[in-house]
């Protein structure tokens, strides 16, 4: 009988403990070890006007809003299912999700919000896609606000390798960080949540590098069984 595979969780908290739930009713072994870490940004950006639209493209982002306001009376757009079931559970009522991609978030703020109504990106520092940018050019108040910092970690996570058979990567910057910190990765499998965050691992090696059908953890754990 063989063992059952470990997978590494390079996710920030609390994302990766969740994710470690699914991985294990799967069947497989979790380990927790992110490659980002996440902070607090000097300054924190004003409260966003009550008849302003929040977009928010990671759990992160949601956290980092309600550890400082209060105010759950927005109107939010959500990169994913999951961000917006995080949302939800934070305790916005009025929360619709883009299904997967920057580009989709634009897309529904620009036929679904009226260009006179205010956009906030509550984001970090590193952000992928346009959608400030694209608003913007399409003639809406939108701007981006930082509300956390992802740092990557200097060393490698102090887990044993040898034992890891999968690895999960759900930011480009995750990507990267992994790159640069270059472990010996030739008897695991890497899976990327997008096509860029496979591209920002450059010529990591690995026994196999597969790519999410689509950018949300379902597909992510499904790579797991394929």
């Amino acid at each position: 009988m063989s063992l059952p595979k470990t997978i590494w969780i390079s996710r920030t908290q609390p994302g990766a403990l969740e994710t470690a739930k699914r991985v294990e009713a799967a069947g497989y072994k979790a380990v927790i070890a992110p490659l980002l870490e996440i902070c607090v940004p000097n300054d924190m950006p004003d409260l966003p006007t009550k008849n302003s639209v929040l977009i928010f493209t990671s759990k992160n982002g949601v956290d980092a809003f309600c550890d400082f306001f209060p105010d759950r009376q927005f109107k939010v757009i959500t990169v994913g299912t999951e961000t917006a079931m995080h949302a939800r559970e934070q305790g916005f009522t009025s929360v619709k999700s883009a299904y997967g991609t920057a580009d989709s978030v634009a897309g529904i703020v620009l036929k679904m919000v009226s260009k006179t109504i205010p956009v906030v990106h509550c984001a970090g520092r590193h952000v992928r896609g346009r959608i400030v940018e694209t608003l913007i050019e399409a003639g809406y108040i939108a701007r981006r606000d930082l509300y956390y910092l992802s740092r990557p970690v200097k060393a490698l996570p102090d887990i044993d390798l040898t034992t890891i058979t999968d690895i999960l990567i759900y930011s480009p910057l995750a990507a990267e960080t992994l790159a640069r910190l270059n472990p010996d990765l030739s008897h695991c499998n890497i899976i990327s949540i997008s096509q860029n965050t496979d591209a920002a691992l450059q010529v990591v090696r690995a026994a196999n590098r597969f790519i999410a059908q689509t950018p949300t953890e379902n597909a992510v754990l499904a790579c797991l069984s394929a």
